[in-house]
């Protein structure tokens, strides 16, 4: 073939492995020596054949650009067989197997192949490995990625490393930080859409500090709105599980009050207080300001790491100071949940809206000294003529029930308010949400 053509693009023509591996052999002239050809050969079926293309990635037989990417793997020691051959492959400069489709996760012998390829392959430099999340499918290799990881703390020779939509979490993102503090070879590292927290960001962001050799890594601002929206989501559980608490206790008072006239003391529990707006916000904010700190900090040692590279800094020290290179706290979801909620403005106790309605109510229907009226101040004789002034307005009488009873029998007390039985049931009603 000649090496005019660079590129040869067989791209969803249903080929199986067979048929793949002669397309390899044939872009190459001397098993060994790699020619800066393409091959593109995503979405094709490798089931039959797959040990042709092992074979010929073993024998050298290769381009230097192998692009096979959404390959559906039905059995994964098809996948892992490809990976063995990998290991020892000397002409493949750059790989894109991204979006590999197996069966389940992978398996522990599956990704210790992986490991292996990272830990002894001395030729590939680009190497995309990312998975995918779309709507209706999710191809990703498992947890057990977090350990192939560990290989690349020794390799030298990888350059760029792609490895999006993998689902790392928090213990992925400490396996690349570890992986940060001793690989020399890394120049590039894509690792946007793993779920990655602020506390994986921050680890990733201090074993930076410590390699003088990667100039790019992302910002990760899609993680840190994932982030932000898996803690709206804890947030939210919280108070429902809050609310319920709430609940409960607020029986436990009212038992504890039947125990306490009973003479048994019974304390409940201080009810939560309620997870306001401003706490969602005040979640926002100290997530943002905590991301952008580890931001500023990134841009710092890339910085220091692209003036190192172009020659600009012979000495590799960078001028970086001291509190940029001091390891920043990792705060976890949690803990942010913590600091806002420690830290919130103190609520007003503000009295019981129920008991203040009962209590205007109440009011409307008592008598008191306010409405005594002299007009309605009564004269009553007794047998002996003595005359005795009685307030009718008050709510007991002065001079005893005699007096009482005498000025009841003589008619001359004038009628208390009454109430319609209607009226009760609206009453009733309004204060305490009862039906007719």
């Amino acid at each position: 073939m000649s090496d005019q053509l660079r590129v040869l693009q067989m791209d969803q023509c249903n080929l199986n492995g067979s048929q793949v591996a002669i397309l390899m052999r044939a872009m190459t002239r001397v098993p060994g020596q790699a020619r800066e050809l393409q091959l593109h050969v995503s979405a094709n079926r490798f089931e039959r054949g797959v040990g042709d293309i092992a074979a010929a990635i073993k024998d050298n037989c290769t381009p230097s650009t192998l692009v096979a990417r959404m390959i559906e793997f039905e059995k994964e020691d098809h996948f892992r067989e490809l990976l063995q051959a990998l290991r020892t492959n000397k002409t493949i400069r750059n790989l894109d197997i991204s979006k590999a489709s197996l069966p389940y996760d992978a398996g522990t012998e599956t990704c210790d192949a992986l490991r292996l390829v990272f830990a002894e392959n001395t030729t590939l430099q680009d190497l995309d490995i990312s998975g995918e999340q779309a709507h209706l499918e999710v191809t990703r290799f498992g947890i057990g990625l977090n350990h192939a990881l560990t290989g690349l703390k020794e390799n030298t020779t990888l350059k760029v490393l792609r490895i999006e939509y993998q689902n790392l979490g928090l213990e992925g993102a400490n396996t690349l930080a570890s992986v940060l503090e001793k690989n020399t070879g890394l120049l590039n590292i894509h690792c946007e859409h793993n779920d990655i927290n602020l506390q994986g960001f921050t680890t990733l962001v201090n074993a930076l500090a410590k390699n003088f050799t990667v100039l790019e890594l992302p910002f990760m601002q899609d993680d840190q709105a994932v982030s932000m929206k898996r803690l709206r989501v804890s947030m939210k559980e919280n108070q429902n599980i809050s609310n319920t608490t709430n609940r409960e206790n607020q029986v436990k008072h009212t038992v504890g009050r039947t125990l306490t006239k009973l003479g048994v003391s019974a304390k409940p529990k201080q009810p939560k207080p309620d997870i306001t707006p401003q706490d969602y916000d005040s979640v926002a904010t100290v997530l943002g300001e905590r991301w952008a700190t580890e931001v500023e900090r990134m841009l710092v040692f890339l910085t220091r790491n692209n003036r190192i590279a172009n020659g600009e800094d012979p000495d590799g020290e960078g001028n970086v100071s001291e509190e940029h290179l001091r390891p920043t706290t990792a705060l976890s979801d949690r803990g942010i949940l913590e600091h806002v909620l420690s830290n919130t403005t103190p609520r007003a106790d503000l009295p019981n809206p129920v008991d203040e309605h009962v209590r205007s109510k109440m009011v409307e229907l008592t008598v008191t000294d306010t409405d005594f009226d002299e007009e309605k101040s009564i004269r009553i004789s007794d047998s002996d003529d003595e005359t005795m002034t009685m307030n009718l307005g008050r709510n007991e009488v002065d001079n005893g029930p005699e007096v009482y009873r005498k000025a009841v029998e003589a008619g001359n007390l004038p009628s208390l308010p009454s109430i319609p039985r209607g009226k009760m049931f609206d009453l009733d009603e309004e204060m305490f949400g009862e039906s007719k």
